[in-house]
């Protein structure tokens, strides 16, 4: 309990501090940014912090973190009486928006704690790497940090997030084993908060004065964001207790572990299915990717609610709340855009800089909240500071300014933000090296459209509804004709849909063609990918060894493109503001689940399985956040069908949570357990004695000596007890997670290197060898532990007694330190 009020107390102090800064920022906007004060601050301290760890000014340490918060409230505070403005004053006017957003975000806060507090391991999935990075963050003398997991190198992936995170810990005082679990729910609020306040401004410029519909829409867009589930939920239970007992149905679905006969069991015996332990995992994988053999390919389609319920702090989660701030960016560009008189020409970016100073987002903090996000989740930066510089166009569009003028002024925003983005984080990018290869084309994996709609039905039924009404409602105000605008849509849909699916299927055989005449050497047989690639064009199954398989079609690019165009048709004769901001989110994520249809970065797993996680997870933000609107705006116009509206939006909100209210239990093991923070409390029951040496090492061991474990290699990287000590220490290894460390560095070269000497450390007897190994990578500490007595020889482990001195030993455990 005092853990998790201390850790929401220093987060609303730190909102205080950027409040003011806050305030000047978000000018545009109808709150002034008020639930983005959190995210705000902790993204300019975060930042701070960082950089004054980087050029050792500053220590990494809660000293630290209170001189740069000191900073943050002194600077907004200064700007606030250069430009005459009252942030006090003013919240002081708005005392019930003040206790809306603090409720919403301490009951989001409370509820997920209590959540984790039955299931707070941290471990399986992802999470012993990101337990690592969060450790070795405090334990950094100075930044960047180590790579816990490969010692003598720092951290190579954007590991933003865990500065943030360690900030946090760092000034709390407490120990990682309980900051991690605050962290998931502390993000899980903020993201909440995050998205009701991009909520509530879009319906306060489209409807002033409604500060309770506002609300509603602000809630409604947390719901749709962070505690909403997609379809699978609903199959799930039908599947489990026979509600649909046509074996042909689940085949045709095809989501695995679905796409078998359902069992005989009534409801609620039903319930969870025994057979499927790790029931709530399946909604994350509804998409199913077929190699041209016709072999099953994962693709992961998570989306926030599972994974806040899964607990991982991956580095799409940690950006939740600033993608979300970013969309509130934009929506503020958008306004500023609109009212900006345009450039001189004899000054061209003076007037522009000026402008924003004195009536938008001043121009500093665009390169620091959207490069932030390269450092946060490099996925999402293109995305979102194409969003800006989109609203900023369109708003600029709006204003009638030419289109040399506005793309002049996309031109020098764009330039400024990917030029400074750049400059305030280039020691991230001094030590990043990616496994992003370039684009490659998508021939034969479509997202077949049931899927599509069990990933995105709620969000597509929803958004479609309230375009065909705004068609509708501007068809009786005669500001056009909805045949007109069916039409529109249509041929946008067979133009930008189903014409591009063609010319796709066209080129694989001008490809195959040159291929064949050429004589040219390929890693797949084209003739294998021929009947994936007619499955592109018509919706059917697919025969591959004689096996029939389903085939995707061209219904997904074709219901995208419908949407984008429809979107953009009913934009032009948007006449309120918050209106005509919604067709742009719709766009855009109709634009980006458009793109993996066709094209994927090539990445270590060679497949577009990447690329539709991270690209639908933003398609997921950016639709419920305009579903959450929508839902308001019909609600508003319903009239006589308001009872039809209420049964309706009741419905798809009572299916959207079916995922959360059945999961949650699940996932918490129905709240058998004693609850507890301490991500380390199953160490207890599994591996005593390592927990024993791990608490050890946390209290015996400064600074950050080389250690030796079990190294993750030979394909035995990914299981949690492996880099078990480095991750919950923070100390690091030699080698922890080599197939992680492949992905991060997009080489393999320094692992190869590695494993020669490893083989000699742990198999061979030779005592010289071993003596040589451990001086070349300064090996401080060898741990003999649970899993290396399981993986190597006894007769072996024993050369460590006679080459090092025993500094600690419990049951099985032993911790070896290097002779001086």
């Amino acid at each position: 309990m005092f853990s998790a009020l201390l850790w929401w107390f220093l987060l609303t102090l730190i909102a205080l501090a950027a409040w003011p800064l806050t305030f000047l920022v978000f000018r545009p906007l109808p709150d002034r940014g008020l639930a983005f004060a959190r995210p705000l601050g902790l993204l300019l301290m975060g930042f701070l912090w960082w950089w004054g760890g980087s050029l050792g000014l500053l220590p990494p340490s809660a000293g630290g973190a209170l001189t740069v918060g000191g900073l943050i409230l002194a600077l907004g505070l200064w700007l606030a009486g250069r430009a005459g403005e009252s942030p006090w004053g003013w919240l002081r006017t708005r005392l019930g928006q003040v206790l809306f957003y603090e409720l919403l975000f301490a009951l989001a806060f409370a509820g997920w704690t209590l959540f984790r507090a039955y299931n707070p391991e941290i471990t399986y999935t992802e999470k012993p790497m990101e337990l690592a990075f969060l450790n070795a963050v405090v334990r950094a003398e100075r930044f960047p940090p180590h790579d816990p997991w490969l010692s003598g190198f720092a951290i190579s992936y954007y590991y933003f997030g865990y500065i943030l995170l360690g900030l946090l810990t760092e000034l709390s005082g407490l120990p990682a084993r309980i900051a991690f679990n605050l962290g998931v729910s502390s993000w899980f609020a903020l993201t909440l908060l995050a998205a009701a306040g991009v909520g509530w401004n879009l319906w306060a410029l489209y409807r002033p004065g409604r500060p309770r519909m506002a609300g509603a829409v602000a809630l409604l867009a947390a719901f749709w964001v962070g505690l909403a589930g997609n379809g699978e939920a609903i199959l799930d239970l039908a599947h489990s207790c026979g509600w649909i007992r046509d074996p042909g149905f689940w085949a045709w679905l095809d989501i695995p572990e679905l796409n078998t006969s359902p069992p005989a069991r009534p409801w609620p015996a039903c319930w969870p299915p025994l057979e499927r332990p790790w029931v709530w995992w399946r909604a994350s994988r509804v998409v199913r990717d077929y190699t041209p053999e016709g072999e099953h390919q994962e693709v992961i389609d998570e989306f926030p609610q599972f994974s806040f319920l899964l607990g991982d702090l991956h580095p799409h989660v940690l950006a939740l709340p600033f993608n979300l701030m970013a969309v509130a960016l934009a929506l503020a560009l958008f306004r500023a855009g609109e009212r900006f008189p345009g450039f001189q020409p004899d000054r061209p970016v003076k007037p522009l800089l000026r402008f924003l100073e004195t009536h938008g987002p001043p121009f500093w903090i665009l390169p620091v909240a959207f490069g932030g996000l390269a450092f946060l989740n490099t996925w999402d930066f293109p995305i979102y500071t194409g969003l800006g510089l989109a609203a900023w166009g369109l708003g600029a569009w709006r204003a009638g300014r030419s289109p040399f003028a506005w793309l002049r002024e996309i031109a020098g925003l764009g330039i400024g933000i990917l030029v400074l983005g750049w400059a305030f984080y280039f020691p991230f990018y001094l030590g990043f090296r990616s496994q992003a290869g370039g684009l490659l084309p998508n021939f034969h994996n479509g997202t077949r459209l049931p899927q599509f709609m069990v990933m995105f039905g709620f969000q597509v039924v929803g958004i479609v509804a309230g375009l065909l009404a705004q068609a509708w409602r501007a068809a009786r105000e005669r500001q056009g004709s909805l045949r007109r605008w069916a039409a529109g849509v249509l041929s946008g849909a067979l133009g930008l849909g189903g014409i591009p699916v063609a010319l796709w299927v066209g080129l694989y055989f001008v490809l195959r063609e040159i291929v064949a005449r050429q004589n040219l050497p390929l890693p797949v047989d084209l003739s294998a990918l021929e009947p994936w690639v007619w499955g592109r064009l018509w919706d059917g199954t697919v025969t591959v060894d004689g096996r029939s398989l389903p085939g995707s079609g061209p219904w997904v690019p074709m219901l995208l493109a419908g949407m984008a165009i429809g979107a953009a048709q009913l934009w032009r004769r948007a006449n309120r503001e918050g209106e005509d901001f919604i067709p742009l989110l719709i766009v855009f994520g109709a634009a980006l689940a458009w793109a993996v249809e066709f094209v994927y970065i090539r990445d270590f797993f060679g497949t577009r399985m990447n690329t539709v996680f991270k690209l639908y997870y933003q398609v997921w933000v950016l639709w419920s956040l305009a579903l959450a609107w929508v839902m308001g705006a019909l609600w508003e116009r319903g009239g006589r069908a308001g009872p039809a509206l209420a049964i309706g939006f009741a419905s798809m909100i009572a299916l959207a949570a079916l995922y959360p209210i059945l999961m949650i239990p699940v996932k918490a093991e129905f709240f058998s357990r004693p609850p507890t923070l301490d991500g380390y409390a199953h160490l207890a029951q599994s591996a005593p004695d390592d927990l024993a040496a791990i608490e050890w090492l946390n209290a015996h061991v400064p600074g950050t000596p080389v250690i030796l474990e079990a190294p993750g290699w030979e394909g035995i990287s990914f299981q949690p007890e492996i880099g078990r000590f480095a991750a919950h220490t923070g100390l690091p290894t030699v080698l922890g997670w080599g197939g992680h460390e492949h992905q991060w560095r997009g080489s393999y070269a320094e692992i190869a290197r590695r494993e020669p000497d490893l083989r000699i450390l742990w198999r061979s007897p030779d005592l010289e060898e071993t003596r040589a190994l451990l001086e070349k990578y300064r090996v401080v500490y060898v741990i003999v532990g649970q899993t290396e007595r399981r993986l190597f020889s006894p007769s072996v482990l024993r050369k460590f007694e006679l080459l090092m001195d025993p500094v600690f030993r419990h049951g099985e455990t032993v911790i070896y330190r290097r002779r001086e």
